[in-house]
C-alpha cells in the first residue's frame, strides 16, 4: 500500500518532486496504481509515467548510443602516402583522454607512425611507448612494438629494441609485417655477431627493406655490444682451485652432478655471449613442487629439468643458478648457454638467470637464502664486471609479478647498497 508521503512527489510541481518521482521503484507506483484506480491521480500516474521510462528528453539514453566507427584505416593510407599532416589532424582527437584506451592506443599507434615519417624519434617513442601501454594484447599492439622497435634501434637502444620486435613477431599477422620484425632481428644480431634462430631467417625469406639500412651504418660500436673475452668452456664461478672474490666471499656451489642432472640438449640451446647482467627470480611453484623445494631440493631440481626438457622442449632449466631454502647455491644451465628465464631471446641474451625457490608473494625469502643471494651476486658482478643498474627482477624486463613482492624489496635493497659503495 502506497503512503501520502510517496503520493505527494506525484501531485508537487517542483523539478525536484519529478526528479524524486523518477527514482521510485516500480513497485511503488505499482502500489499508487491499485489504491488509486479512477480518477485524476491515475490519470497524472498514466500521462507522467513514459517520461518516467524514457528520461526527460525522450528516446534512449545518448550515453548507450553506438561508437563512433573510426576510420584507422583511411588514416593509415593518408600516412603512408606521406600525408603526414593530414594525418595527424585527423588522429589528435581520437588521441584525448576522453575516448576509449583501445581507440586513444591505435591513435597513438598513427601519431608515433607520422613522427617516425618525419624521423622525430623522441615523440615517435612517446606516441609509440604510450600505445603499447594501451592496446590490448594482440595484433594491433603488435603494430605498435614494430614501429617501437624501429624507433629503439634508430636511437641506438638495442637491447630494448629486439625485446620489442620478437614480442611483435609473435603476434603479427601480415606475413610482410612479419618479415619486418624478422628483417630487423636478423640484421641486428647479425650485426651483434649473435647466432640467428632460423625462425627468423626463413619469416625474412628474401625481403630487403632499404628503409632501415641506416640503422646498422658504419661506425658499428653505436650499436650496444659485450664485450670482453670468450667465455670459457666451463663456468669457473666458485672454483675450488681460483678465488673470485675475497674469501668471506666465497660461496659453494653444488654442480650438476650433485644433483643428477641429465646432460644438456644442446640442439635445444644457444651459446652464451659475455654476460653484462642479471636477472633474479622466483620459481613460484605449485603447492606440492613448493614443499619438495623445500624438503628435498635435490629432486625438485630433477622434477623441475623434466619439465622443462620433456614438457617445454626446453634444453635443459631455464637458470643458471637456483638457491634453495637453506641457501644452498645450485648450478642449473651451464654458463656457457644462453638461459631460457627472461621471455625471448633478447631478454635471454647476455642474461645471468638465478632464481630463488619458493613464492615470495606469499613468504618472505629466508635469511639464508638472501645472504646467498648476495654473495652469488657480488661474485658474479666481479667477474663479469657487471655494475648495479645491469641488475634486475624478472618484472623490471617485462610484465609479471616475479621475484613477487617481498624477493623484489629484498633485491632492491641489494642493489641500492652496491650503488653506495
Amino acid at each position: 500500500m502506497a503512503d501520502n508521503s510517496t503520493l505527494k512527489f506525484f501531485i508537487g510541481h517542483s523539478t525536484r518532486d519529478l526528479e524524486i518521482a523518477s527514482n521510485l521503484a516500480p513497485q511503488k507506483l505499482s502500489a499508487i496504481y491499485k489504491q488509486y484506480p479512477v480518477g485524476g491521480y491515475r490519470t497524472l500516474i498514466l500521462l507522467i509515467l513514459p517520461f518516467l521510462v524514457s528520461g526527460c528528453g525522450g528516446g534512449p539514453d545518448p550515453r548507450l548510443a553506438a561508437p563512433v566507427t573510426v576510420p584507422f584505416e583511411n588514416i593509415e593510407q593518408l600516412i603512408d602516402s606521406r600525408r603526414i599532416a593530414q594525418a595527424r589532424r585527423q588522429l589528435e582527437p581520437y588521441a584525448s583522454p576522453e575516448q576509449p584506451n583501445s581507440i586513444r592506443g591505435q591513435a597513438r599507434l598513427g601519431l608515433g607512425r607520422c613522427a617516425l615519417a618525419e624521423k622525430n624519434f623522441d615523440e615517435a617513442y612517446r606516441h609509440l611507448d604510450k600505445a603499447r601501454k594501451l592496446l590490448p594484447e594482440g595484433k594491433i599492439r603488435a603494430r605498435a612494438q614494430l614501429y617501437l622497435g624501429e624507433v629503439l634501434l634508430r636511437k641506438k637502444s638495442v637491447n630494448s629494441a629486439l625485446n620489442q620486435l620478437e614480442s611483435a613477431f609473435d603476434r603479427l599477422t601480415r606475413r610482410d609485417l612479419r618479415a619486418r620484425a624478422a628483417f630487423m632481428i636478423v640484421r641486428t644480431l647479425d650485426e651483434l655477431g649473435d647466432k640467428v634462430p632460423t625462425l627468423y631467417r626463413e619469416a625474412m625469406g628474401a625481403a630487403n627493406f632499404p628503409e632501415y639500412s641506416g640503422i646498422w651504418s658504419i661506425p658499428r660500436p653505436t650499436i650496444e655490444k659485450s664485450s670482453g673475452p670468450p667465455l670459457p668452456e666451463k663456468t669457473t664461478i666458485i672454483s675450488t682451485s681460483k678465488k673470485l672474490t675475497p674469501p668471506r666471499s666465497r660461496i659453494r656451489l653444488y654442480k650438476r652432478n650433485q644433483w643428477s642432472a641429465k646432460p644438456v640438449r644442446k640442439s635445444s640451446v644457444n651459446p652464451m655471449t659475455r654476460p653484462f647482467r642479471l636477472t633474479v627470480h622466483h620459481t613460484a611453484d605449485q603447492s606440492n613442487l613448493e614443499s619438495l623445494g623445500e624438503s628435498n631440493p635435490r629432486e625438485y631440481l630433477q622434477r623441475l629439468q623434466g619439465y622443462c626438457q620433456n614438457n617445454l622442449d626446453w634444453g635443459d632449466i631455464g637458470y643458471h643458478y637456483l638457491i634453495s631454502k637453506d641457501g644452498r647455491i645450485w648450478e642449473g644451465r651451464p654458463m656457457n648457454y644462453q638461459g631460457a628465464h627472461a621471455g625471448n631471446h633478447s631478454l635471454n641474451r647476455g642474461n645471468i638467470g638465478v632464481a630463488l625457490i619458493g613464492n615470495f608473494d606469499k613468504i618472505r625469502p629466508s635469511t639464508a637464502q638472501v645472504r646467498s643471494l648476495q654473495q652469488l651476486i657480488e661474485d658474479l658482478r666481479t667477474l663479469y664486471k657487471i655494475p648495479p643498474s645491469k641488475i634486475f627482477g624478472h618484472g623490471d624486463l617485462k610484465e609479471t609479478g616475479c621475484p613477487g613482492t617481498y624477493l623484489k624489496a629484498v633485491l632492491g635493497e641489494l642493489v641500492r647498497r652496491m650503488d653506495d659503495k
